[in-house]
């Protein structure tokens, strides 16, 4: 597929209509806690930035990883797009899952949740280094995040029982844990 300067902007385009009230152009960069090898990791990624002067990879790569509706929602449309073939940032798209765990445990379907949980491990190791990402407070936003979209998908299904919903935050509390 050949990608045109008028489909890139008309993908950028659709991406801010899709992201709503501008979740994604209002996000912070990663606070001045981050660590040299992270700052190292923006600059090398500014080379990822667009020519109308949008965010850093390692920006973006924030703003897909957090812990809100909107990450969430913005997350998917950009996999969404990925498969499409229109990926500005050449993330890494591929996943294993729930690794060695069930992906539907109890009913309840953690694989997207798992699936966000690898994108944020496999780009941050890519971006910033496995040494700099180990311990770091990417790593744990992506945890929180990983946790929280497990605890979004135990409140999804109405048709489960309170029993069976507190049942899935036990086991998302589990499959944290592991993780962690």
């Amino acid at each position: 597929m050949v990608i045109t300067r008028i489909t890139v902007a008309s993908l950028a385009a659709a991406g801010a209509l899709v992201a709503g009230s501008g979740v994604a152009t209002a996000t912070p960069e990663p606070g001045p806690g981050a660590s040299a090898s992270t700052a190292a990791g923006t600059q090398s990624a500014a080379a990822g930035s667009s020519a109308a002067g949008g965010p850093s990879k390692l920006r973006r790569l924030y703003e897909l990883t957090r812990s809100s509706e909107g990450s969430v929602t913005d997350w998917r449309t950009t996999r969404k797009l990925a498969e499409q073939g229109a990926d500005r940032w050449n993330f890494r798209w591929d996943t294993d899952f729930c690794t060695r765990l069930a992906d539907k445990p109890g009913g309840f379907d953690f694989r997207l949740s798992c699936a966000r949980h690898d994108f944020g491990y496999r780009n941050y190791k890519q971006l910033i280094g496995k040494k700099a990402f180990a311990g770091s407070t990417h790593e744990r936003r992506v945890d929180k995040a990983f946790l929280f979209d497990m605890n979004r998908q135990c409140a999804a299904q109405p048709h489960k029982t309170k029993a069976e919903r507190a049942q899935c935050r036990k086991k998302a509390k589990a499959y944290y844990v592991r993780v962690r």
